[in-house]
């Protein structure tokens, strides 16, 4: 009567938990802004031989040439729609916009139109106009600027029900361009069933001694009698066989979800080749921010191609 008892309260909290976490995620509501390059055309480029080049864009002349890859995507439960104010950025008077466009769209019919609404002298505003953005649905925004716009003290704005009105810009990690892997690891495979083999055999050993010795067991409970022998036997062995149970376990799941377990939640984006090849081997700098602004002292920038945002 107490187990069943203790299996029914036990039951229903699970359920209780259960029930809520997926409550909790039907109506989660989230956009995502996600950095996936900050580039310095002219940076790598020598200060002597820097001094003899000149790039025009639409027939003007640019000094400084920086390039921003966004991903905006909605990363929650719900759908986004009816936005009050639409997404915006804010880039500084000192930075202009040469160029703002959308280099992929996820699906091909997702409607999203980039709009520049230049504000003299406080600066100028990008602003990503869209009727609706499904779950999983998200775009690629390119940036091409003139000056040095500092990622780091930027976000975005945005005005909807049920999301912040400011979006910080995070770091996509690398896994969200792999597609999931559903390979089976046999080697775990193989340690999980040598795991298993322990609580196998001390439950077959355990079968044997109750044969013999019954009362050393709670079943039948008629027969049971609490000794030292008893609780010596009983309570280090269920210890015991859980561990290796728990612990094979791990190794199973770890076989069936390609090694990788718990199996990575964070966000995917079926990135085109083209432009993942672009943007991905910058990334894997990992170098901060602060590598591509000007120090505050007064120093020169560090010479690098791209960096992560």
């Amino acid at each position: 009567m107490v187990g069943t008892a203790i299996g029914v309260i036990l039951g229903a909290l699970a359920t209780v938990l259960a029930s809520r976490y997926y409550f909790r995620r039907s109506i989660s509501k989230s956009l995502g802004v996600y950095g996936l390059l900050n580039s310095f055309v002219f940076d790598d480029i020598a200060s002597d031989v820097r001094k003899e080049l000149q790039f025009l864009f639409q027939k003007k002349e640019v000094n400084e040439l920086q390039q921003l890859v966004f991903l905006v995507a909605n990363d929650g439960e719900r759908s986004i729609r009816d936005v009050i104010e639409p997404l915006a950025l804010t880039i500084p008077p000192e930075v202009e916009i040469l160029d703002a466009s959308i280099a992929h769209r996820d699906p091909d019919a997702l409607q999203v139109v980039v709009v520049k609404n230049p504000h003299p002298p406080t600066g100028s505003e990008i602003r990503f106009e869209f009727p609706l953005l499904n779950k999983g649905e998200f775009f690629v925004v390119k940036l091409l600027l003139s000056g040095r716009f500092v990622v780091g003290e930027s976000s975005f704005r945005i005005l909807s029900d049920d999301l912040p009105r400011k979006i910080k810009i995070k770091q996509l990690p690398p896994t969200a361009f792999q597609e999931a892997r559903h390979k089976v690891e046999w080697g775990l495979a193989v340690a999980a069933v040598v795991v298993f083999l322990f609580p196998a055999w001390a439950c077959y050993s355990a079968h044997l001694l109750h044969s013999a010795r019954p009362e050393l067991f709670p079943y039948p409970w008629s027969s049971f009698v609490v000794s030292r022998q008893s609780l010596f036997l009983l309570i280090p062995g269920t210890v015991l066989v859980l561990i290796f149970l728990l612990v094979g376990l791990l190794f199973l799941a770890g076989s069936v979800f390609g090694g990788e377990f718990p199996p990575s939640r964070g966000p995917r984006f079926p990135l085109p080749k083209v432009l993942r090849g672009a943007v991905f081997p910058y990334r894997m700098l990992n170098l901060p921010p602060e590598f591509n602004e000007p120090s505050k002292r007064g120093e020169e920038p560090t010479k690098t191609t791209g960096a992560a945002l």
